[in-house]
């Protein structure tokens, strides 16, 4: 039983097919290696300058201006609390003096509103982590008191800022 000439043929042909089919590989891959070195990298990059920062105008800054700092009760709970607070409000510079003049010439009758907004808060107002209701309520009553610049239509008081610290209780 011995493999005539056409059964070797066969048996041999798949062998010679993985090996050519190999070599064809090896030649791509280093043709396309070759083409990608010869046509180039990446391209050449340069770096270009910052932009120029844009500041605002010094009248467009933003300022704080203390408007009390004070230590406030609230007892709406049946326990009096005192709360060792500062507020503050954030105008533009072209509008800190104008804010700075009323805070001072009307210091009392602004304590006394601020005093009995403290007073009349919840609880619940003091436990908020940002102040979000008793700020609300300051701020609009700030707002109302200094309006809006008619000529800019926007308000004069941007916004205003609450640092309070711990309450304390006071009573029995």
């Amino acid at each position: 039983m011995g493999l005539d000439d056409s059964q070797r043929k066969k048996r041999t042909s798949p062998l010679r097919l993985v090996i050519v089919l190999g070599g064809i590989l090896v030649v791509e891959a280093v043709v396309i290696i070759g083409a990608m070195m010869i046509l180039g990298g990446p391209p050449n990059v340069e770096a270009a300058e910052f932009p120029a920062v844009m500041t605002a105008p010094e009248d467009e800054r933003i300022v704080e201006i203390l408007v009390i700092d004070a230590k406030l009760p609230n007892n709406k709970s049946g326990m009096t609390y005192l709360y060792d607070t500062e507020i503050y409000v954030q105008v533009k510079k072209r509008y800190s003096e104008q804010v700075a003049e009323e805070l001072q010439q009307f210091r009392n009758e602004i304590k006394s509103e601020i005093a009995a907004i403290w007073r009349t808060a919840e609880m619940r107002h003091f436990q908020e982590p940002r102040l979000e209701s008793m700020t609300r309520r300051i701020q609009t009553m700030l707002s109302d008191r200094f309006g809006i610049d008619h000529q800019r239509d926007e308000p004069i008081i941007s916004k205003c800022v609450i640092v309070m610290g711990m309450g304390f209780r006071i009573d029995g």
